[in-house]
């Protein structure tokens, strides 16, 4: 067999086997040892070191709490738009402090709205993110 059609049977059969795995999820079987999936209400900081939230925008009810977990270097969470009445901080030390891989952040949203949110040093190239809380 020629090297591509050895490659390309390979792709199918990867594709396949994760067709399978993803629909097992969907129906309720599969592995339920948690794996590599992340915990509900977390977002990602910086997975495989791309400057992204993942997710960039969640969504929850009041009294909800969030908990960003870093996967990457030079981060934080940097509050640029939320409720009136809301008084969401994000990371302590606002745009100047920066924290590392394993770091991790936790708030709890009561007030209902969008609150949007960026990484300072990162802010250029579009890591950004957003929580929106609704009954």
């Amino acid at each position: 067999m020629e090297p591509s059609r050895v490659s390309r049977r390979r792709l199918l059969g990867v594709g396949a086997s994760t067709l399978a795995v993803s629909l097992a999820g969907c129906m309720g079987g599969g592995d339920d040892d948690g794996g590599d999936e992340v915990p509900e209400n977390t977002v990602l900081v910086g997975p495989d070191n791309n400057f992204v939230f993942e997710p960039d925008s969640l969504t929850v009810s009041p009294g909800t709490e969030v908990t960003w977990e870093w996967e990457s270097d030079t981060h934080n969470v940097v509050v640029e738009n939320q409720p009136e009445d809301a008084d969401w901080p994000g990371t302590e030390g606002g745009e100047n402090q920066f924290y590392d891989t394993g770091y991790s952040y936790s708030y709890t949203f009561e007030t209902p709205g969008t609150y949007e949110y960026y990484c300072s040093p990162h802010r250029a190239q579009g890591m950004t993110g957003e929580i929106i809380v609704e009954e």
